[in-house]
């Protein structure tokens, strides 16, 4: 008489958790609190729907009701592409929305500065006046606007503060960068 040594049974069947050659007591410890060989049921915890609603009207502060704007990503990609957020080789340390614009001639560039200058003019602000910085460099702030002139390039650095991303914000952001850009325009540098 040959002696069997007592192990869990096999099962042959490919079913559910038991693959071919499974132990029976590992299906066990698989489906815990399972009767008569079926699968216990997953209890799954309730999710919301985090999706926004695309039909909702999406506003801020200043007008709730105001329809969803862009951010302000979006608005420099879709209309003010050649402005860019950071900040200009290292000058400060804080982000602000930037460009420079070519112009002529050293004239040209004056004439740039004064318009913003005159356009961007707070009453009482101390930084609204040109001042020479260096040789070649010019510099004014007006409105949180900051203008810089390299007379030696031809070249003005206009920085813009960033908006926080409200949509009253944004709109004055844009706006300022539609002003600047009308006035480089007229001033003959290259937009």
């Amino acid at each position: 008489m040959s002696t069997a040594v007592a192990s869990a049974p096999t099962i042959g069947v490919r079913n559910g958790n038991l693959m071919h050659g499974q132990r029976l007591s590992h299906a066990r410890r698989v489906a815990v609190g399972a009767r008569h060989g079926r699968v216990a049921p997953r209890t799954m915890a309730f999710v919301p729907n985090l999706i926004p609603n695309p039909f909702h009207r999406w506003g801020d502060d200043a007008n709730p009701n105001a329809p969803p704007e862009t951010t302000l990503r979006g608005m420099l990609a879709a209309k003010h592409d050649k402005w860019q957020v950071g900040h200009e080789n290292g000058y400060d340390e804080s982000d602000t929305v930037w460009r420079k614009f070519r112009c002529r001639n050293k004239a040209k560039g004056h004439e740039l500065l004064e318009a913003v200058q005159d356009e961007l003019y707070v009453p009482n602000e101390q930084g609204c006046r040109i001042r020479r910085e260096s040789q070649g460099m010019f510099y004014m702030c007006c409105d949180g606007v900051r203008v810089r002139l390299n007379e030696t390039k031809s070249e003005v650095l206009v920085e813009v503060p960033l908006p926080r991303e409200t949509n009253a914000e944004i709109a004055a952001c844009e706006k300022t960068l539609r002003v600047v850009e009308d006035l480089a325009k007229k001033s003959g540098c290259k937009v």
